[in-house]
């Protein structure tokens, strides 16, 4: 009888030890299986971000080239020799109006050659060359204070001078449109370049009618114009080689 007691207790213990040896082990397995997954789940995440890098980078490269491919369309459709450009450098504080483009004497840029742009199906006049280096140069465009662009409504054919206001945001006045011109003349209305005694190309988009002032003691009419481009998003411009020859050397 005392040895089956015994025994009994031994196989107790035993079964107590087994018990918590198997438990013992089945943790450390867990543990060990907790670590391997969530290692494994790092590594995914790590994946599905890099997949995410990826894609955005491929939508960016998908939109540049879009972008480039319709500039491409248009410097062919151009009626003059020009010179693709890259604005690289604007003036954060915003005191000038002017930026800088990845073109310079190197490439055959010279001081005074109108800067065109083609943005949301429409070509557009940016401005005209200011300085010129070896590899870059420096474009004021046409809502700097100093700009002056011999103009044309283009449904009513009459003449005026465009002037910048000095911000993108203020549009341009064209003045010395002739007081006759004022029933004529309708909101909307496209203004272009007349490339009369100006560096700039004719027909070149400048901005839409917004407003017309005719004031009693001015013998001629003052029109506003919202500028077609919008200056904040160009990225690509084209520097006009020759137009200069075609349309006149007299600076604006």
């Amino acid at each position: 009888m005392p040895r089956r007691a015994a025994l009994t207790v031994v196989s107790f213990f035993q079964k107590g030890f087994s018990a918590v040896g198997s438990f013992v082990s089945r943790t450390v397995a867990s543990i060990a299986e907790l670590k391997r997954l969530e290692s494994e789940n790092a590594e995914l995440l790590a994946r599905v971000e890099a997949l995410s890098i990826m894609e955005r980078d491929y939508a960016e490269l998908r939109g540049e080239n879009e972008r480039l491919r319709e500039q491409l369309g248009f410097s062919r459709e151009l009626a003059f020799r020009s010179l693709a450009a890259r604005i690289v450098a604007r003036d954060p504080g915003n005191l000038y109006s002017t930026f800088v483009v990845d073109r310079g004497a190197a490439h055959g840029v010279r001081k005074n050659q109108a800067v065109i742009a083609y943005q949301d199906g429409m070509e557009g006049l940016v401005g005209r060359v200011l300085e010129v280096g070896r590899s870059t140069c420096i474009v004021v465009p046409i809502y700097d204070s100093s700009a002056n662009v011999a103009v044309r409504l283009e449904r009513s054919r009459y003449e005026g001078l465009a002037q910048g206001a000095g911000t993108d945001d203020e549009g341009l006045l064209v003045k010395y449109v002739k007081k006759r011109a004022k029933d004529e003349i309708r909101y909307g209305d496209l203004v272009v370049t007349s490339g009369l005694r100006s560096l700039y190309p004719p027909g070149i988009a400048v901005g839409r009618v917004t407003r017309v002032r005719s004031l009693d003691y001015l013998t001629s009419l003052e029109v506003e114009i919202a500028a077609v481009l919008d200056f904040g998003r160009l990225e690509h411009v084209f520097i006009a080689l020759d137009a200069g020859a075609q349309a006149g050397t007299e600076a604006p």
